[in-house]
């Protein structure tokens, strides 16, 4: 194997790949990336047998071949080089490989690409459903965190992904919230969206697709003959395959409320801020906040309000008001604060909408001035014998 490359092409490259090195593996050459010259391109691979990223760089190819290298070393020492051409060559025995540019070089050794595990592809399997990639980072932002993150009920710990009527949905949830979010498919793809089955993704591989995803584009998904594995190809560069949790989502559209008794509507910052600040006081207590909605006055002078107030246990309490539009009669319900910041530091509308029934039933978070938006996000009340 003998090329030349841009430094800044092959940085970018193993930067990406990286993000699936295994690191705590006891399989020593998960740990490394797969170099492949060929088609006049280099072929970056890696992967911890969970999921894989495969990224193509441009490069001068003089003599195709294959290796693997540290990742570690390999991407710390091309980071170090200025920004030129730098020369990648195996060497004639072993799996020695030689990284120089005009003023340093740098001999790395790998291991036998043999022993590099097969990364699945997508040929063969059901037709790609296309949607754009500032789309998908979006459902990925507003979906993924709300998944569970202990494998006691590995179910939860996945993204529900669906195709529906021309529109992809994800749900996730971990038994005390839920986030579903929709958006519209690209037309290429909304054609196979009546035939897609069900998949459950790893809320991880989704959090690590979000890292690598372009600032643009349209990404391309694709579950695997077996109905193992999902493949998002973003371009002609670069590949994300993960595996998928076996087992049955529960039906969430059961617990999203059809109706609500109030509404309180009022700027994101607000409540975010109001919340960050009853966070502080709330972890020392199970993290419990009150949130009060106060209703307006007949006057039309005095606004309706949601007021959150916690304690920290022999230390302090906090009270924030913020001014709100209240539809309905005012109401007291205590949520875990953590699902009210978690959801506020994800949502990007100027407004946000609190829907409520009653103290014990759930409440929806939605954005309000995202046209085309569906995202909601359900939260179950906590209890307190306080």
């Amino acid at each position: 194997m003998k090329l030349t490359c841009k430094q800044q092409d092959l940085a970018r490259g193993l930067s990406t790949v990286s993000h699936a090195v295994s690191t705590r593996s006891t399989l020593p050459i998960l740990s490394n990336i797969l170099l492949s010259a060929e088609n006049g391109r280099l072929r970056l691979s890696a992967t911890n047998l969970e999921i894989g990223i495969t990224c193509w760089v441009p490069a001068n190819i003089q003599e195709e071949g294959t290796t693997t290298s540290p990742s570690r070393l390999l991407t710390d020492f091309v980071n170090t080089l200025p920004p030129a051409d730098v020369s990648l060559a195996l060497q004639p025995s072993g799996q020695s490989l030689k990284v120089s540019d005009q003023r340093s070089q740098a001999t790395i050794r790998g291991m036998e690409p043999g022993e590099f595990p097969t990364i699945p592809t997508a040929d063969g399997g059901e037709p790609p459903l296309t949607v754009s990639v500032s789309d998908l980072r979006t459902m990925i932002g507003e979906v993924a965190f709300a998944a569970a993150t202990d494998d006691a009920r590995p179910v939860f710990t996945g993204v529900l992904a669906r195709a529906r009527d021309g529109r992809l949905t994800f749900a996730a949830a971990d038994s005390f919230r839920l986030a579903v979010r929709s958006v519209a498919l690209t037309e290429n793809g909304a054609a196979s969206a009546t035939t897609l089955s069900d998949m459950l993704i790893p809320a991880r591989t989704l959090s690590e697709l979000a890292k690598v995803l372009p600032d643009d584009g349209t990404v391309y998904i694709v579950v695997t003959p077996n109905r193992n594995q999902v493949l998002f190809r973003i371009g002609d560069d670069l590949e994300l395959v993960s595996t998928l949790i076996s087992g049955q989502f529960p039906n969430y559209e059961v617990i999203l409320p059809k109706s609500r008794t109030t509404r309180v509507t009022l700027p994101t910052d607000e409540l975010r801020q109001a919340a960050k600040q009853a966070s502080i006081f709330a972890r020392d207590s199970a993290n419990i906040v009150r949130l009060k909605v106060a209703e307006g006055q007949g006057d039309g002078l005095t606004p309706g309000a949601v007021i959150l107030s916690a304690t920290a246990e022999e230390n302090g309490d906090t009270t924030s008001t913020r001014d709100g539009t209240v539809d309905g009669p005012g109401m007291e319900i205590i949520f875990n604060v953590k699902y009210l910041t978690d959801v506020l530091g994800v949502l990007s509308t100027s407004s946000v909408a609190l829907e409520l029934n009653s103290p014990q039933q759930p409440g929806v978070i939605k954005p309000v001035g995202d046209e085309g938006s569906d995202y909601q996000y359900v939260i179950m009340p906590m209890h307190s014998t306080r």
